[in-house]
């Protein structure tokens, strides 16, 4: 598999110096990194809300196993990332059924975070102890993404610096020689912050195979997988800041068979720039570089059918909301997003004919697809009543 290129993360970074308050001046500039605050109608969704201790007491450690806690929440397979192929991994609400590709969207600090090239969402990447806030709202269309809505909305929010200590670690040993080993450290630069996270672990597996139909082929699905991730904010006025995050994660695996592996790789990074002034704004770009590649073994044969060895893909993104003023009772969201995807699998399917000729190597271009979209959206309150408006 072809290693993928580390994007020039320094390029997005924000190009300004950390605010500092003028001489004499006795005001202090407060920056906890998250987003706007809610619209009064939230409410009429009935969303589901998964708070930080949730998140932290998770026994797993995985974030799909605390989203089982939501009613309706499904994947394409009920094992979690250290047994699953990546490509299965979608996510569903309203009990619409499994699928590969993702029917929800699932959004880290607005950013979506499906595979440019699949739609499955990198779990292993996700990790509990780096949010804050889960926000799982049923129903298509919601919110500035909302065209990539089908089931729902999974909203997730990284933790702000009051959540955050200085500094944190953690190591595990269990059984079938599996090791988990985390740690975090957060220092206060200036005025803003800057968290950096890694966490790695790996095992035997257990096996997926039922006693009577494991052949000597059949091995446990083992795994083994690394993230980190950089988040930086940094205050440009009392009112205002810019994020910054960058991620990157790769997980191996084997399924079944022996020399059945796979792998996927990812290198994220998104700025976005917060304005809670009189003219509120949300502003984002993003750009996401995937790899994938995996190993197919015969059922029947037990030897190689397919080596889907290269599947890079790219997304590049933005979004735009600006909330003017409308009075204390009304809150007016207009806003913009635009998706480009790409990718293209390089594979070698193998057949065998005595004696053995592998075919030749196939390059097949997945091609790219963009979307943009609006929204107006404007919510009121009265007393006693909460309301939405399209």
């Amino acid at each position: 598999m072809k290693s993928l290129p580390l994007p020039a993360i320094l390029f997005f970074l924000p190009g300004i110096a950390l605010a500092q308050p003028a001489a004499g001046d006795p005001a202090t500039i407060v920056v906890t990194g998250a987003g706007l605050d809610l619209p009064p109608g939230t409410p009429a969704y009935g969303s589901v809300v998964i708070d930080r201790q949730r998140l932290q007491d998770s026994a797993s450690g995985r974030i799909e196993s605390v989203l089982g806690d939501v009613a309706g929440f499904q994947q394409f397979r009920r094992s979690d990332s250290r047994s699953a192929n990546p490509s299965a991994q979608g996510a569903t609400l309203r009990a619409l059924g499994g699928n590969a590709s993702s029917r929800t969207l699932v959004l880290l600090d607005g950013v979506p975070m499906a595979d440019p090239f699949f739609g499955y969402i990198p779990f292993s990447a996700l990790v509990p102890d780096r949010l804050s806030v889960v926000r799982v709202t049923r129903g298509g269309g919601i919110g500035a993404f909302g065209a990539g809505a089908v089931a729902g909305t999974i909203e997730l929010a990284s933790a702000t610096r009051d959540q955050l200590p200085g500094f944190a670690a953690s190591a595990f040993y269990g059984s079938r020689d599996s090791t988990e080993v985390s740690a975090s450290i957060t220092p206060d630069v200036g005025n803003g912050y800057v968290s950096l996270s890694g966490r790695w672990d790996r095992g035997d597996g257990f096996q997926t195979t039922p006693r009577d139909q494991r052949v000597a082929a059949t091995v446990p699905a083992a795994y083994d997988g690394w993230s980190t991730n950089l988040r930086a904010v940094a205050p440009i006025s009392a009112t205002s800041e810019v994020q910054f995050r960058a991620t990157l994660f790769e997980d191996k695996r084997t399924l079944r068979f022996a020399g059945a592996d796979n792998s996927s790789q990812g290198q994220d990074a998104s700025i976005r720039y917060i304005d809670r002034g009189r003219w509120q704004v949300d502003a984002l770009a993003y750009v996401q570089v995937r790899n994938f590649s995996n190993l197919v073994i015969s059922s029947s044969t037990f030897r190689r059918t397919l080596d889907q060895r290269n599947t890079p893909s790219t997304g590049i993104g933005g979004k735009i909301e600006l909330r003017p003023p409308v009075g204390d009772a009304h809150v007016l969201r207009v806003a913009s997003i635009a998706a480009l995807p790409a990718a293209t699998c390089s594979r070698t399917p193998i057949m065998r004919i005595a004696p053995a000729i592998p075919r030749p190597s196939a390059a097949m271009p997945g091609g790219s697809n963009g979307r943009a979209g609006s929204l107006l959206r404007m919510t009121g309150r009265r007393p006693g009543r909460t309301g939405g408006w399209y």
